[in-house]
């Protein structure tokens, strides 16, 4: 197969891949799109950013629309993990495409991101440690190959411990504050009220402190809750936000590098997935007294 990148005139009609992502208001999505552009512009390259609104239809709708424009290449951050007809139609048209955080089940292709299972079930042990009896969790769409792995470390982690997390202490919900929100009425509507909530993301325990404090609950003295994402906002010792963090730069920067490296390269190589390393942050609203300690996620 010629190279997409650098094939002579005239052989590609565009300079343009594209970044395909759920939302614009996650501020996680948007540190992978900068280093994404960054990557991109090192390479002469535009980037057409697209949002799904995790709607299957709209990922096939974008599909379409970047085979009738050439697109040459695209980082995907919107996969649905038991959804490949979107990914078929990219892969029919032979434009190389990279997951970011998320992956598909059932179709094959580079891959960069953390281990979402062990980062989940590192944060779910620490909190064991403050002795929480009824815990809950709260993630992303289980859609999402992210949420769904890091729902089932944490639960793993918890039952491990001899604690039953109970279904409808189970909530998926979106990845945003309003999320988190609806989390929080439901729990505090069950006959007895979580003592831990565990989150899948930073901006779903923004949501869930916020409604929290709307009910005189103090997050950290009342009740613990973890994030997952390590945004720069909530490590701050304003927030103090336990949390798993991702090296979100090094990420968003190594998937725009493997994708490049595609387009180069052809589809011979096999398709690679690259684990980032993460931390835990302890602050204070598992109960720690301290915030900014860190520990190195474990191995698998």
């Amino acid at each position: 197969m010629r190279s997409r990148i650098s094939g002579p005139a005239g052989s590609t009609s565009t300079r343009v891949i594209a970044l395909v992502v759920p939302n614009l208001t996650n501020p996680m999505f948007q540190y992978w799109a900068n280093e994404i552009l960054l990557v991109a512009a090192s390479e002469d390259f535009e980037v057409l950013l697209v949002a799904t609104e995790d709607k299957p239809a709209r990922l096939e709708a974008i599909a379409r629309t970047l085979v009738n424009r050439d697109i040459q290449g695209a980082v995907i951050l919107a996969t649905h993990r038991t959804d490949a007809s979107a990914l078929l139609t990219l892969r029919e048209a032979r434009i190389p495409f990279t997951f970011l955080s998320r992956r598909s089940e059932y179709v094959s292709a580079d891959f960069v991101g953390i281990d979402d299972y062990a980062a989940a079930r590192q944060i779910a042990e620490h909190v064991l440690g403050h002795g929480v009896k009824n815990p809950a969790t709260v993630v992303g769409p289980r859609f999402s190959t992210a949420s769904a792995q890091r729902e089932k470390g944490m639960v793993d982690a918890l039952q491990s411990a001899g604690l039953q997390v109970l279904p409808e202490q189970r909530i998926a919900t979106d990845l945003a504050r309003d999320g988190g929100h609806r989390a929080v009425k439901h729990l505090l509507s069950l006959p007895a009220r979580p003592d831990a909530i565990l989150c899948g993301s930073d901006e779903i325990s923004l949501g869930v402190m916020e409604a929290l404090a709307e009910h005189g609950i103090e997050t950290g003295k009342d009740i613990v809750v973890t994030g997952f994402d390590g945004l720069q906002h909530t490590t701050s010792p304003l927030i103090g936000l336990t949390t798993i963090v991702q090296p979100l730069k090094e990420i968003g920067a190594t998937a725009a590098r493997h994708l490049f490296h595609r387009l180069r390269s052809g589809p011979q190589d096999e398709h690679r997935s690259v684990i980032v390393p993460h931390t835990l942050h302890v602050g204070r609203t598992c109960g720690c007294g301290s915030v900014g300690k860190t520990a190195a996620g474990k191995d698998t």
